[in-house]
């Protein structure tokens, strides 16, 4: 096991030291209860206070959980309701297409599945819950990208400017435009041979996009006919969670004028 791995794990030792009952630690507190040395607890406890993640008494020497961590609970929080009130409408959904419906939301500069219904046909596409994926190739990974914020799509198009040839690049930038005039975003045979994806985006009350509802396939089942079909019931299913989420249109019309 790498050093840097050891100190990840160290670190999440320490933040679940930290309970209901203890939500306030000494540094001898934490190195009994983690078994780590004193000074490994106050050189992890540094690190940890420097992003936010411990804020230290400087009275009583204690240290208790930061602000930080509730920033990223209310993340979790929102992925938690986002799913409750997504879920009987993925299922419609995917009972009307009979194919795979997901849902992804950015994770630093990737995205991540948080929920899926798979198809009920026995070739179907499947994307792994929980796995982080490019947000520059597909349809998931490309509307989240489009309506990111600049510095997300700035520090990711850098990123390709490296791995993708001038023309490539500049393709990605008038699709990332396009897919924001659309309202939606579409890929066929792109990250995986013989696929094809459909998504649109799920906005919260303030009309940001805070997740993309897709709908994926074989490539084989993706014909003009029923594309047509899949853009407009999956443009219903994201407007119907926007809404459930508390996102109303005129707002965000108002917002842009």
């Amino acid at each position: 096991m790498s050093e840097t791995v050891r100190s990840v794990e160290r670190a999440i030792d320490i933040l679940t030291s930290f309970t209901m009952e203890n939500p306030t630690l000494t540094v001898p507190d934490i190195s009994q209860k983690t078994g780590l040395t004193k000074s490994t607890v106050f050189r992890l406890l540094a690190s940890l206070e420097a992003k936010g993640m411990v804020e230290k008494n400087p009275y009583t020497h204690e240290y208790r959980l930061g602000i930080q961590l509730l920033s990223l609970g209310n993340v979790v929080q929102s992925s938690l309701e986002l799913i409750d009130v997504a879920k009987p409408i993925m299922k419609g959904l995917s009972e009307k297409t009979q194919e795979t419906v997901n849902i992804n939301i950015v994770h630093g500069t990737n995205r991540v599945c948080v929920d899926r219904i798979d198809g009920n046909q026995a070739l179907r596409k499947v994307s792994e819950v929980g796995k982080l994926l490019p947000l520059h190739v597909g349809a998931s990974g490309k509307l989240l990208l489009a309506f990111s914020d600049p510095e997300v799509i700035t520090h990711v198009l850098k990123e390709q400017k490296e791995l993708m040839e001038e023309s490539a690049l500049n393709r990605l930038k008038l699709e990332l435009f396009d897919i924001r005039e659309k309202g939606y975003a579409a890929s066929f045979n792109e990250r995986l041979e013989g696929t094809a994806s459909i998504s649109a985006p799920i906005r919260d009350y303030t009309g940001a996009v805070i997740a993309g509802i897709t709908i994926s396939g074989p490539l084989v089942r993706f014909t003009e006919v029923k594309v047509e079909h899949f853009i407009s019931e999956i443009l219903d299913a994201s407007g119907k969670i926007s809404r459930e989420m508390g996102f109303i249109k005129e707002k965000l019309k108002n917002k842009l004028l």
